[in-house]
């Protein structure tokens, strides 16, 4: 009696417990969502995620891409998307979104994680301190810095060369660039419109502000308290571009395809990033074929200033699975991902933000000869603006500027409006 017993009751044992492995089994399972720019394709960034899915085979990635057309709309779209109901555990973004998402509470600090987990010094002792730093707030950090770009002159050397012109030096002033560019320009067929350009540039916050830095100004100071539009440096420098495009007529005004005309030799000189080799590239130009120079500056000196942006990952405060989205962070910074920056092919091509990387075979072959000038910018230049209320101070300078461009407003106007607006808006932050 006793053994039939227990034979029944090992019989209903096994029948739960084979009723319960496929439920156990189920919730090993894990989806960690992921944000990133849609400017790449998915399975760009799916390259990334290999060896952190052959570690971790429980975890499916729910890719989430979000338009990017400028850093506090995509933020605000992010934002938007959580708010929906989407899961979000592990976000790519900026540095001039970190002060944004960390007062709206979206991103998790991260110093906790970083000083109980011992793995993570090797990335800290190789990511440049100045990208670290970029992305804390309020001492605390938010993302751990993946790649950055600054900003340079572009020249096709081709085009330099059938101008009769050598190389710029990187002691070039405001007179000598004028003249590269004057001599660039070409109206070919004599219909009074240039078929070649001498330069070209747009009225963003990214292709005007290396201008004043090398001018010994920028657009607000340090701390982003106080608009730096009033001063006369900044004033100077915006005009001095400004004339390029409807004084001297060396730089086209209305919308224009910079990079392709770059490639088509139609342009001589152009404003862009480490990130312009993935669009040169796959156009067919070699690293042989351009090169990059400081921006020039009034008196000569060499102004190995820019501004400088990164970014990086980070993990939501409401991540359902932080400890497991700090394991993915950790592997997006290892070495063996940050590599796939070097040629170009992948999402990004921006610079890497580990300093070993700098020097790697694959970067040196895919990039011009002056490509470490970037690295000088970055020790020297300002990081971008910002602050939590960027999106504003940023439409603020669009707004004025892009009728500056279009030649419907003055600099020295514009330059008025756009310095009482952000006192305005800081005042009310």
């Amino acid at each position: 009696m006793f053994r039939r017993l227990l034979c029944m009751l090992l019989v209903c044992v096994f029948a739960l417990l084979a009723t319960l492995a496929p439920i156990t089994s189920a919730q090993d399972e894990v989806t960690l969502g992921f944000v990133y720019g849609s400017f790449a394709p998915q399975e760009k960034w799916e390259l990334y995620f290999e060896g952190f899915l052959e570690a971790h085979p429980e975890v499916t990635i729910n890719y989430i891409p979000v338009p990017l057309d400028s850093w506090g709309d995509y933020t605000q779209k992010i934002v938007t998307t959580m708010l929906g109901g989407e899961q979000v555990d592990v976000i790519w973004n900026a540095i001039e979104a970190v002060p944004l998402m960390a007062e709206r509470g979206v991103l998790l600090e991260l110093d906790s994680y970083i000083e109980s987990d011992p793995d993570i010094q090797e990335f800290l002792d190789d990511a440049h301190p100045k990208l670290l730093e970029g992305l804390r707030w309020n001492d605390q950090q938010y993302l751990l810095p993946f790649a950055w770009n600054t900003t340079l002159i572009y020249y096709n050397k081709s085009v330099l060369e059938n101008a009769g012109l050598p190389e710029p030096p990187p002691d070039w002033t405001w007179d000598d660039f004028l003249e590269y560019a004057q001599t660039i320009t070409q109206d070919t067929d004599e219909d009074g419109i240039n078929d070649i350009w001498g330069f070209h540039v747009n009225s963003w916050l990214w292709h005007l502000g290396p201008w004043a830095v090398a001018n010994g100004s920028f657009f607000l100071n340090e701390d982003f308290s106080e608009p730096w539009y009033s001063r006369p440096e900044t004033i100077e420098a915006l005009q001095f571009v400004r004339d390029l495009i409807w004084e001297h007529e060396v730089a086209p005004s209305g919308s224009f395809n910079f990079r392709e005309a770059f490639v088509a030799g139609t342009l001589g000189m152009m404003i862009d990033s480490p990130a312009g080799r993935q669009r040169l590239i796959p156009a067919g130009m070699s690293a042989d074929d351009y090169d990059v120079n400081f921006f020039p500056s009034k008196s000569g000196e060499v102004a190995r200033g820019s501004q400088w942006g990164t970014d990086g990952y980070g993990i939501t405060k409401d991540s359902a699975h932080p400890d497991l989205a700090w394991e993915m962070v950790k592997h997006l910074v290892s070495t063996e991902v940050m590599s796939k920056l070097l040629s170009g092919e992948f999402a990004s091509a921006s610079a890497p933000a580990r300093q070993s990387l700098a020097q790697d075979p694959v970067l040196v072959e895919a990039s011009p000869a002056n490509y470490w000038r970037f690295y000088e910018v970055l020790e020297n230049g300002r990081t971008v603006i910002n602050a939590p209320n960027f999106a504003e101070l940023a439409e603020i300078h669009d707004r004025y500027m892009s009728q500056v461009w279009s030649n419907e407003m003055s600099v020295e106007e514009a330059a008025a409006n756009i310095q009482a607006d952000m006192e305005a808006v800081i005042a009310d932050n």
